[in-house]
């Protein structure tokens, strides 16, 4: 068996986007029972479609990749063979809608900082897809970090997923949007002041507001010799 080529994340996205002209191709979603086919029309499993979509292109490419057995579990795609780096995750949203999905748990976020602070590293491949009488087209591709996709939202430091108070997601900017009232921030630096001038504002955050910012920094120092 051929060795597996090692890819990095804007390969990747550059390989999909100029080679595979993934924007140009018109797809369809198809389940097969008891030799009855019948083709899927709506949009609440194509993100997951999709991941398994991406994990068979890179396997037919021969690209380097690996799965967590736990499919919920942070990265989608890992593209090292080390446990912190080569971080990728998959994300979809309608493309005739503004981007909805979870970046990811808030409060998992915040803990897996604390020890992995690396992930702040990760990249985001995001397809923003058309679902049209069963056919599936990819309107457009974007390669992100987080930092690139969040923003302010005037409510928060941090644009969130609310409720009674309670913070529950980390959610996305518009970012492509030319009438955006806040801008993505323009490094992780400030992106993770907001996400420690969050933990000041609920009460549910109590137990990370003591340094937990210096925390972050340090061991991300420590971790890659690079200061934040």
């Amino acid at each position: 068996m051929p060795e597996k080529i090692n890819v990095t994340a804007s390969e990747i996205y550059d390989l999909l986007i100029n080679d595979f002209k993934i924007t140009e191709k018109i797809g369809s979603v198809e389940i097969i029972l008891g030799g009855i086919k019948a083709k899927y029309k709506g949009k609440d499993a194509i993100g997951d479609l999709l991941q398994e979509w991406l994990a068979e292109w890179l396997n037919q490419n021969n690209y380097y990749f690996r799965q967590l057995p736990n499919s919920q579990e942070f990265p989608d795609f890992l593209l090292s063979e080390s446990v912190n780096s080569g971080f990728l995750e998959l994300k979809t949203f309608n493309a005739d809608a503004s981007p909805a999905f979870d970046i990811a748990n808030f409060d998992s976020y915040c803990t897996s900082l604390l020890r992995i602070p690396e992930r702040i590293d990760a990249d985001y491949l995001i397809f923003g897809y058309k679902m049209i009488d069963g056919e599936l087209s990819i309107d457009n591709l974007w390669l992100k970090k987080v930092w690139e996709m969040t923003s302010p939202s005037g409510q928060d430091p941090i644009k969130l997923q609310v409720k009674r108070n309670q913070v529950y997601n980390l959610r996305p900017c518009t970012w492509y949007s030319n009438r955006l009232k806040f801008e993505p921030f323009e490094n992780k630096n400030d992106f993770l002041k907001a996400i420690a001038a969050t933990l000041d504002l609920y009460p549910q955050c109590e137990q990370y507001k003591k340094d937990w910012l210096t925390i972050v920094k340090t061991k991300y120092l420590e971790n890659t010799g690079i200061n934040i």
